[in-house]
């Protein structure tokens, strides 16, 4: 049975002994077809580059996925609907030339590629045999024998991949058709503005991609660490937050046990209370921020044991599109059976009436954008500083020595944003 995941197009080779890999196979191909006549003429510049893009990434892939623990195999679509489209999100190598590099070097004279074609199967629907889509299985490709014995003669490991900076780090999704559904990732046209957010990704990934970072947890690969800014709801103004560093799957416990920032421990910094410092910079009110705890409601009724509940549910009011009908999963615990969600709504509203308005009023998504315009602000500061910062939403894991100017920075880039100077913890 194969173990297939699916193609990742956004591999490319990141060292001398992969690059000579790949220009072996290019040299074995381009044999390949001037023996076989394949080709009357030679490419055109911008078609050669898309040829070459697209073998490189096939086999940086295909020696990923042989060096990986995981996987035996990749599948891929060669359908022309998927590989004649036009998307910013595609990658190069899901281009109308795929099938035909697959061709060559899945040849027998080749042998770098095994290739187990696709299928779809259909049924009749109705009396008129009219058929619909039924299921099937995409292309699978495995390293064939050739490629194979090339990984070992030139001793590749998996340091030798990295990611490929043509993968768009700016996405946009559109809406949920549904709370359990995946947003579609949405097309758009580029401005000034989302050149200034690619502009900043691609600094702050050139800055992560030469890093000194390892991490010793057998499950991680520390070369992932490519992030991407995920927009919502078809509004630049909505989410935002940062994704696909391997630190961010990783809990807390383990990020502090396994991973090494230019070989020392690392801590992890936090914004204490982001999300209601946000709402009341947001309504302007930052002289009416309440001392103290802000999801201590002991004075309205509700015991200060009860805090993890509470902030699960302050949470769940803020980024609902209207004020919750019932508990939060997985808060019911945290509270006495006596209390209930009205309870604990009258007595948020009572601790936090400037700001309550707000809190109910979807306005979750938002907030996410200015949380992570401040965090991208803070990983943009300590990168000019020096400084390796690995992002967490609203916290950065940094070197246990850069703790204090860490924190320092991440104080100042909150208060020139909102005009509030929060509390940084380490987490």
């Amino acid at each position: 049975m194969n173990k297939a995941r699916a193609f990742n197009p956004f591999l490319c080779a990141r060292t001398d002994k992969l690059m000579a890999l790949i220009a072996e196979v290019q040299v074995q191909m381009s044999g390949y077809e001037a023996y076989h006549e394949t080709r009357k003429r030679a490419r055109r510049p911008a078609d050669q580059v898309t040829y070459d893009r697209t073998v490189e990434a096939i086999l940086c892939d295909l020696c990923a996925v042989e060096l990986g623990p995981d996987n035996d195999s990749i599948h891929l679509p060669l359908s022309n609907k998927v590989l004649r489209s036009k998307s910013r999100y595609k990658g190069t190598a899901l281009g109308k030339t795929l099938p035909a590099i697959l061709d060559v070097m899945s040849a027998p004279e080749m042998d770098f590629v095994v290739v187990e074609k696709g299928h779809s199967t259909f049924k009749i629907v109705d009396g008129d045999l009219n058929v619909a889509f039924a299921g099937g299985q995409q292309t699978i490709l495995k390293a064939g024998p050739k490629l194979l014995s090339r990984i070992e003669h030139f001793g590749i490991v998996r340091d030798d991949i990295g990611p490929a900076p043509e993968e768009e780090a700016i996405i946009l999704r559109a809406p949920k058709h549904h709370s359990n559904s995946i947003a579609k990732y949405q097309e758009y046209e580029d401005d000034e503005a989302t050149l200034a957010l690619r502009q900043q990704m691609t600094d702050i990934n050139a800055w992560l991609d030469t890093a000194d970072i390892t991490c010793s947890h057998p499950q991680v690969d520390p070369t992932h660490r490519r992030l991407r800014r995920i927009f919502n709801n078809s509004d630049f103004a909505q989410g935002g937050r940062l994704y696909g560093g391997f630190w961010q799957a990783m809990s807390s416990d383990e990020r502090l046990e396994h991973i090494l920032i230019e070989d020392d421990w690392c801590v992890e910094l936090d914004y204490g209370q982001m999300s209601l410092l946000l709402l009341y910079a947001e309504a302007q009110a930052q002289d009416y921020v309440p001392v103290g705890d802000l999801y201590d409601l002991s004075e309205y009724g509700i015991p200060t044991e009860c805090r993890k509940g509470i902030k699960k549910v302050m949470q769940a009011i803020i980024n609902s599109p209207g004020v919750p009908r019932r508990l939060p999963k997985g808060s019911r615990k945290h509270f006495p059976s006596r209390i209930n969600l009205r309870d604990i709504l009258r007595a948020v509203e009572k601790k936090h009436p400037v700001i309550f308005p707000l809190m109910t009023s979807g306005i979750g998504m938002q907030l996410f954008r200015k949380e992570s315009d401040i965090l991208v602000d803070v990983l943009e500061t300590l990168r000019s500083e020096g400084i390796v910062a690995l992002p967490v939403h609203d916290a950065v894991v940094v070197r246990d020595d850069n703790a204090d100017k860490a924190g320092a920075v991440m104080k100042q880039v909150f208060r020139e944003h909102t005009g509030i100077t929060p509390d940084v913890s380490l987490g």
